[in-house]
């Protein structure tokens, strides 16, 4: 009787397992209107964060309680960051069909950087919460600084949230096998992890 107690290892696993897809399609379907993208990847994160503490209640609504108060700060801090990764995005795209030159090659090498610099920061900005109740210019501050203050670790989160989009950008082959992994647990387990990194890093 011992074995099928609740408190066995594999039951605990089992029930972690299946908070983490409760959680990754709730921040799928957050994710769907855009504007609420932020404050979807914010409460992903925060409720991961809370299993196993002693206030954890259940995914769904540690999940609820998260994205709720932080959909009003996020939305302003997600905004600016989806309009500055779009136009950076754009700028790459427009200098990689543009003719040989001079101008070009140094307008690359200045949007490259840029948008490298965007991407660390928006690695922490709202994986981290950061931007709760900080002005958006502390918030990309404090981002950036922990960015650059834990870089190994910083890559290793960045390379991780990348996969879906290598995946897309390779074949559809591999978007054939990451699809199914994402939409059942993958962006869930990705949290996870960034989570125990973060919590290396002492945040």
């Amino acid at each position: 009787m011992k074995k099928l107690s609740i408190d066995n290892p594999f039951f605990r696993f089992m029930d972690k397992t299946g908070d983490v897809v409760i959680i990754n399609l709730l921040f799928l379907a957050c994710l769907v209107p855009v504007i609420t993208a932020g404050a979807s990847v914010s409460a992903m994160y925060e409720a991961l964060n809370k299993m196993g503490q002693d206030n954890y209640i259940s995914a769904y609504r540690s999940f609820k309680n998260a994205f709720i108060s932080s959909i009003k700060k996020s939305i302003p801090v997600w905004l600016l960051s989806l309009i500055t990764g779009t136009v950076l995005t754009f700028d790459l795209m427009l200098v990689t069909k543009a003719q040989p030159g001079m101008f070009w090659h140094i307008t690359g090498m200045v949007a490259g950087c840029l948008m490298f610099l965007w991407l660390l920061i928006t690695c922490w900005l709202f994986s981290a919460g950061i931007y709760k109740g900080n002005s958006i210019k502390d918030a990309v501050k404090r981002s950036l600084f922990l960015a650059v203050r834990n870089f190994p670790y910083t890559m290793l989160m960045l390379v991780l949230d990348l996969i879906p989009v290598i995946c897309l950008a390779a074949s559809d082959y591999y978007i054939a096998l990451a699809a199914p992994v994402y939409f059942v647990a993958g962006f869930g387990l990705t949290a996870l992890i960034n989570n125990k990194i973060m919590d290396r890093c002492a945040v």
